[in-house]
């Protein structure tokens, strides 16, 4: 719905932004805001280091999902209010990204500068559609502002603590709500990030932090191809994973992504864990699978972080 168009009158250009919005962001008003009684499958495969976490940081209730997409929607009419052109909402963007090296004692986490641009650039291929067919083009670029290094043993290796990782943030975060900020660390998660509708009650936080050993290259075997900055930078853009809420209707908020009980684990190709009609989108950045798995995100995906962008971080 945010893909180029004429000018239009403001009202009728708010009626139909509001309209698109709620069918790509998962049905109509009443169900988009409905929620299921549960989450996702407690036996969910996790996209975690080996022998670390069952579950990711990026799990949320269903509850939280429909009071962030009721926000979303709300906001999408106001931004439809004061817009006669809705190319103004289209087209993605420049990213700044502030990469944060952190690193323990001896120097153990170091990241090399050729290692950062090879990072950026899985993360840009991700953003352009550029590993499948069926990928959506969003038209988001990522381009590194600057890289910042240091050594601090606690952030490394304790960013997992709720207090060392505001610690860790509140000291070096740089920019504003558009600005991205990564931190590589010794997470035992693959890596973690916020929502866009958390930046305004708590700015200093607003971030992605990921294991040093999934970049490009990296030791962690099946995710080493830098693919974990995508799927977090996907949750700090407004995305759910593809398997929330299961086989509910509402699910991600995303029609274009079929129902998915529960996670994927590596790349099984076929999977159907729903009724309802189309496979579980494994190739999906935001499903659990290897890196070499991933290659889409979907046009209603793109759509969705259209709308999480204009309303939450854009000029912000």
């Amino acid at each position: 719905m945010f893909q180029t168009r004429k000018r239009a009158q403001s009202a009728l250009a708010a009626g139909m932004l509001a309209a698109g919005a709620i069918t790509l962001l998962g049905g109509s008003p009443a169900t988009a805001v409905a929620g299921s009684t549960s989450c996702v499958d407690e036996h969910a495969a996790a996209r975690a280091l080996p022998g670390s976490h069952g579950r990711e940081r990026n799990e949320v209730s269903d509850a939280k999902v429909a009071q962030v997409n009721a926000d979303l929607l709300q906001k999408v009419k106001e931004q439809a209010n004061k817009r006669t052109d809705l190319s103004a909402l289209a087209a993605g963007g420049t990213i700044n990204v502030v990469f944060h090296v952190v690193t323990g004692d001896g120097g153990v986490g170091n990241l090399t500068d050729a290692t950062i641009t090879q990072q950026i650039t899985a993360l840009n291929k991700g953003f352009a559609g550029s590993e499948s067919s069926q990928a959506a083009k969003t038209g988001f670029k990522f381009m590194l502002q600057s890289t910042l290094r240091h050594e601090n043993n606690a952030w490394f290796a304790n960013v997992d603590d709720a207090a060392i990782e505001r610690e860790m943030k509140t000291s070096t975060r740089v920019g504003g709500a558009s600005t991205l900020n990564l931190w590589s660390t010794n997470t035992s998660y693959l890596g973690f990030a916020t929502f866009p509708s958390d930046y305004s009650s708590d700015p200093k936080m607003d971030g992605v932090v990921f294991n040093y050993a999934s970049v490009p290259g990296g030791a962690t075997p099946n995710y080493n191809l830098g693919k974990t900055v995508t799927h977090e930078t996907g949750h700090w853009m407004g995305l759910w994973h593809t398997f929330q809420g299961g086989c509910s209707t509402t699910g991600d908020q995303v029609a274009d992504t079929p129902a998915q009980k529960s996670a994927s684990s590596g790349c099984p190709t076929g999977r159907d864990s729903c009724t309802a009609s189309g496979v579980d989108p494994i190739h999906n950045y935001m499903d659990y699978s290897f890196d070499s798995c991933y290659n889409q995100f979907t046009p209603g995906q793109n759509t969705r972080m259209q709308s999480a962008w204009t309303a939450y971080r854009s000029g912000k």
